[in-house]
């Protein structure tokens, strides 16, 4: 199979221009071209529950949501849809309803008479969901698959273009067809092959009220899918709107930094007309922080031009180092700061005569000279406010630069050395192009140099400061665009060395504790996923490297098991299955016993 790679994804890989995409009409809201982004959230209480369903709806929306989404499992909840959607609108709430639907085409044809949009997934709309066992297609059987699907479809087609209503095609990376597996792998690019499927067939019967997405718990796997899905809808000329998330993304800190950085990258690239933030808290958390996002994206949106990159400089639909780790460091991603901490690799200190660590020393330039030399003691010399000594190649080397350092002619016999390491420091409001800019210059000169990220942040509480670290480092470490990073945080409430290493993990760059993917829960979860969710991160937090699902259906929660070690998946009223890996090894278990026998489970295996 033949892969075409395409070179353009986004208008301007250097500078922020919202693509035009199309306007797609959602009840009397529209999104896409330059209308404003969309704010949404789901309801996680049972749609059965007309009472409870209403009441959180109208809290979502008081919140600041554009669209509410509401799990619709059954015909049963399609009916209640009914009832939902007229007291909402007796009552003054008459924004969009969105029904979400899986595994039932019926199901999805009934709530299109009913709300404004509907959600469906193209891994289990009419094909199988994948069981995770290898299944070959010939072609034939392949193309065959195809055409039974559109002749499912097209009576969803009819019903919504009588109804006026809209269809996101929503692929999920937990939740691959066995067809899809089979040719692509759980994969990118078996997701956007999933959705590029349904959206041909919808165009060929002349549908466009259409909205699409990308969802993973993974922060790269879901920009890097959004990614090449808008390469391929530019290559087509068909920009459809997109919608936004990272899913399964967790709870507190863990969960807004993960939401920021896949949001604020894509949103950066001017991809994204509508947006969800997947906490495992009350749906009302999730506008507050969409808000946050929102706010910050638009009052910096880097604003200072650099030079134009219309084409990729590196392929941005994968994971790949783009700089060398630094040769002495045992991590492969370096974190230099002021404090000596477990997690630091390198301590910078005005003073180090004073300072007792066994970790490498980072000091300025005249302290360094004035000591004996030592191979773990670097000095640090800015380029922009010193006269560069002559460098000994004997000792190694940190150079603070800023971009406009770029344009300065002694600077290019500097980066042809191997014994340096960059320190890119930010002087405009816009430090992803220039951290982009500096790559594709640099890598010209010598494609072996270390470089550091050196940033300070402004924000002085925690969601404002997930939010500024989303939108940067956070995006250029997302593109693997350093060896290391260097924060400074304002605030002496905020612990530096956490919320870096918190950084790093949710990008997948570090891990210094374990990794939790809990989902937001809907109407379809039968337990308390917030409490079980909770109790585990108490319990198995200090595990490093360990990976903990907690799930609240059988929707993504096999697929998301894939990648994890061990995980809880809703089994029904107050139950769950624990999985290890793709298997289900315990079932209906008590919710409250849950933990402790996942501990016990855990404790064998050490053994």
């Amino acid at each position: 199979m033949n892969k075409k790679y395409f070179d353009r994804y986004c208008i301007d890989i250097h500078n922020y221009e919202r693509i035009p995409t199309r306007v797609v009409n959602i009840g009397d809201i529209k999104i896409g071209a330059l209308n404003p982004i969309r704010l949404q959230s789901m309801t996680n209480v049972p749609a059965k529950d007309v009472k409870k369903t209403i009441l959180q709806t109208k809290a979502i929306f008081d919140a600041g949501a554009d669209f509410v989404r509401i799990s619709t499992p059954r015909i049963l909840e399609v009916e209640n849809l009914k009832e939902i959607k007229k007291l909402l609108h007796a009552g003054g709430y008459k924004n969009p309803l969105i029904a979400d639907v899986h595994f039932n085409p019926k199901i999805a044809e009934e709530a299109a008479r009913v709300v404004e949009k509907v959600r469906i997934n193209p891994g289990n709309y009419v094909d199988k969901r994948a069981n995770f066992k290898k299944i070959e297609f010939t072609d034939s059987e392949y193309k065959l698959e195809l055409e039974k699907i559109h002749e499912r479809i097209l009576p969803l087609i009819k019903i919504c273009k009588q109804y006026g209503t809209a269809i996101r095609i929503g692929s999920n990376h937990g939740s691959l067809s066995d067809r899809i597996m089979s040719r692509y792998g759980n994969t990118v690019e078996g997701m956007v092959e999933a959705a590029m499927e349904f959206i041909d067939i919808f165009v060929a019967e002349n549908f466009y009220n259409l909205v699409v997405s990308m969802k993973a718990s993974d922060v790269k796997i879901m920009t890097q899918a959004t990614r090449l899905l808008n390469a391929k809808m530019l290559d087509k000329s068909l920009l459809f709107p997109q919608h936004l998330g990272v899913t399964e993304a967790g709870a507190d800190i863990d969960g807004r930094l993960k939401s920021a950085i896949g949001i604020a990258a894509l949103l950066s690239d001017g991809i994204g007309d509508t947006f969800r933030v997947s906490l495992t808290e009350n749906p009302e958390n999730e506008i507050h922080f969409s808000k946050i996002i929102l706010e910050e994206f638009k009052n910096k949106k880097f604003k200072h031009q650099v030079p134009s990159q219309t084409h990729n400089t590196y392929n941005p639909y994968i994971s790949e180092n783009k700089y060398k780790a630094l040769n002495f460091i045992s991590n492969k991603f370096s974190l230099i700061s002021e404090i000596d901490s477990d997690n630091t690799d390198i301590v910078y200190s005005e003073n180090p005569r004073n300072l007792l660590t066994t970790k490498a020393i980072l000091t300025n330039y005249r302290a360094w000279k004035s000591l004996k030399k030592n191979k773990s003691i670097f000095p640090y010399i800015e380029f922009s406010k010193n006269k560069l000594p002559k460098l000994d190649d004997r000792y190694f080397y940190f150079i603070g630069l800023g971009f406009y350092d770029l344009i300065k002619d002694e600077l290019k016999s500097v980066l042809e050395k191997n014994n340096i390491c960059l320190v890119l420091n930010y002087c405009s409001e816009n430090p992803l192009g220039e951290t982009r800019y500096f790559y594709k210059a640099i890598k010209k000169i010598n494609p072996d140099i270390p470089l550091i990220i050196k940033y300070s942040a402004q924000s002085l509480n925690y969601d404002e400061l997930a939010v500024e670290l989303g939108l940067f480092p956070g995006i250029a470490l997302l593109d693997n665009l350093a060896s290391g990073l260097w924060l400074d945080i304002p605030s002496k409430e905020i612990n530096t060395i956490e919320i870096q290493t918190d950084l790093l993990q949710a990008i997948g760059l570090r891990y210094s504790k374990a990794e939790f993917i809990s989902c937001p829960g809907c109407g379809r979860t039968n337990y308390d996923l917030e409490n079980l969710m909770r109790e585990a991160k108490k319990e198995f937090s200090h595990l490093k490297g360990l990976k903990i699902a907690v799930m609240g259906c059988i929707v993504n929660g096999p697929g998301e098991m894939a990648d994890a070690d061990y995980g809880f998946v809703g089994a029904g009223e107050g139950k769950v299955h624990i999985f290890k890996g793709k298997n289900a090894i315990i079932k209906n278990l008590a919710q409250e016993n849950a933990v402790e026998e996942l501990k016990n489970l855990i404790e064998k295996q050490k053994l």
